[in-house]
């Protein structure tokens, strides 16, 4: 959609954002604002690919906007995240229904503190929002094998295996190299695997990710 470019403002997606903010921005309703997206996608994108890695981590970036814009206090040193402040830092005016985007306007708001760095964001909180957002929000109906990942060593199992499933993304659509570095990564991380008894990933199946199946992994997109 338009024309391959990632930095277009839809203003349907802002509404439906901002309708969710009620008394602050949380990352549940930034889990419900991230399967709202990928719905939207898959009905109107022609284009449309969601790859084994990028489409279990990109709804994250829901959870950054929460993590990144969040105003900090003395009283709520957590956070919390209002209408007035979201707005700024996407450089909107305006009330519902008559919201107007100003590109290039985008500003820290006054009177806004960051996160401190004695609470720094690391992997443990991305892959806790990652469960909790895939967990909810799982996609197609009637389609997913279930999985408990609270049982065992299901959740690291479960991590392990969609980081090799990230060559097929880093790679595309050059996939020639990918029983190499496959290798190396089962050389790295298979006696960790093994030592939580990990089924083992012993090789992709290319053919699933050809342009000619799916056309929107070849697509590049451009960055205005």
């Amino acid at each position: 959609m338009h024309d391959g470019s990632v930095g277009y403002f839809e203003m349907h997606r802002w509404e439906h954002f901002y309708s969710l903010l009620g008394d602050g921005l949380t990352h549940d309703k930034a889990a419900a604002q991230a399967y709202y997206t990928a719905e939207y996608s898959i009905l109107n994108n022609p284009y449309y690919f969601s790859a084994p890695f990028s489409g279990l981590v990109a709804p994250d970036a829901h959870n950054f906007v929460v993590h990144f814009t969040s105003n900090r206090s003395e009283e709520n040193k957590g956070g919390e995240l209002h209408g007035d402040v979201l707005k700024s830092f996407f450089a909107v005016t305006g009330e519902p229904g008559n919201f107007v985007h100003n590109p290039g306007q985008e500003r820290i708001p006054d009177n806004w503190y960051k996160r401190p760095s004695s609470q720094p964001m690391d992997t443990v909180d991305t892959n806790v929002e990652t469960v909790v957002s895939n967990g909810m929000y799982p996609g197609i109906i009637k389609t997913q094998a279930p999985l408990t990942l609270s049982l065992g060593n299901n959740l690291a199992c479960f991590l392990m295996q969609a980081s090799m499933a990230g060559l097929v993304d880093s790679l595309d659509p050059l996939l020639e190299p990918i029983g190499t570095l496959l290798s190396f990564m089962k050389q790295n991380l298979g006696p960790l695997m093994s030592d939580l008894s990990c089924p083992q990933l012993d090789s992709f199946d290319n053919s699933l990710f050809e342009p000619k199946t799916f056309p929107g992994m070849g697509y590049t997109g451009e960055i205005d």
